[in-house]
């Protein structure tokens, strides 16, 4: 049984049945004997594999429903003692707002080229008799009014033409996201894709443990006894100086659980793929298209700097 701590919060319900959801499919096997893809299981449960991705997410706004959770349940072949846990999860996360997540960025207004032209100035009415208001005044008004609308719209065009804002950590000004960038600091605690892609490394390192996003006793064990193989300090968190040791190249044709960490990376940077542990031809362009929008050489290939970028993108808990 998956034991999950219990949150009175919508919000703490709907991060703990995402956690129970994926353990659920992480520790299941189908009749060949391999874990399902996410792309068959959201097939036979009825959903799509962008929605049945975001489920597994902790970090993710979206609460499966009991519906989805008794498929689920069902499928995977989970425990039976954990579906009453997931069913009350699931009512008390749809009981209140969804998780929080940025707001998606509204899109810009397009910028006119030329300011609208000023509405002419007429004097006012004068009662009969009155002097009328010299002509200069009136010049110097209407000049007046056409350089404010000139320079309004100077600063409507420059504030159009700065970057938008992003999501990503604060990164230092003049250069890419992707060459700032910092290596997440991960450590006991920790529930999220962060931790999932520690635990794949750590797998893929040799190491036997479960890979359940929980950032637990059992894993701060594993990265312990990785950093002193490797000369690290054994602190048991994982941050600059542990990521760029226990990642590892990954390149088109490799197969293995460091593969399903960047399909998993790759999700959750807005270019959903399906989890399968090969590196396919699919695999590779989202890579590619991962690489172009951070800056980096569109390789393909998975190097250093591509799993830093990946890392330092995904949203955090």
């Amino acid at each position: 049984m998956v034991e999950v701590r219990p949150d009175r919060t919508a919000s703490g319900a709907g991060q703990e049945l995402a956690l129970l959801l994926r353990a659920w499919w992480e520790a299941a096997t189908d009749e060949s004997g391999r874990k399902p893809t996410q792309e068959s299981l959201a097939r036979r449960v009825g959903v799509n594999q962008t929605t049945l991705s975001r489920y597994f997410n902790p970090a993710h706004a979206s609460n499966a429903p009991k519906d989805i959770v008794r498929a689920l349940h069902a499928t995977l072949g989970a425990p039976p003692e954990d579906l009453p846990t997931a069913l009350a999860l699931a009512e008390t996360a749809a009981g209140g707002p969804a998780r929080s997540e940025p707001p998606p960025p509204s899109p810009a207004a397009p910028a006119q080229p030329f300011p609208p032209a000023p509405e002419p100035i007429s004097p006012p009415n004068s009662p009969p008799g009155s002097p009328k208001p010299p002509r200069s005044l009136w010049r110097t008004a209407l000049v007046a009014a056409v350089t404010t609308s000139i320079a309004l719209a100077s600063w409507a065009l420059l504030a159009d033409r700065r970057p938008p804002a992003t999501h990503d950590r604060p990164v230092a000004a003049a250069r890419g996201p992707a060459a700032t960038a910092r290596w997440p600091l991960v450590r006991l605690g920790e529930k999220s894709s962060l931790t999932w892609t520690i635990q794949r490394l750590l797998q893929a390192d040799g190491r036997r443990l479960r890979a359940d996003g929980i950032f637990g006793p059992e894993t701060r064990r594993h990265v312990i006894a990785f950093q002193r193989t490797r000369g690290l300090q054994p602190d048991g968190k994982v941050g600059e100086r542990t990521w760029p040791v226990l990642v590892r190249s990954v390149a088109s044709g490799a197969t293995g659980p460091e593969v399903e960490a960047v399909q998993d990376l790759l999700g959750q940077a807005g270019l959903p793929a399906d989890i399968t542990g090969v590196y396919t031809a699919g695999t590779l362009r989202a890579v590619s298209d991962f690489q172009t929008r951070r800056g980096l050489p569109a390789t393909g290939a998975v190097d250093t700097p591509t799993w830093r970028a990946l890392t330092a993108s995904v949203p955090r808990p």
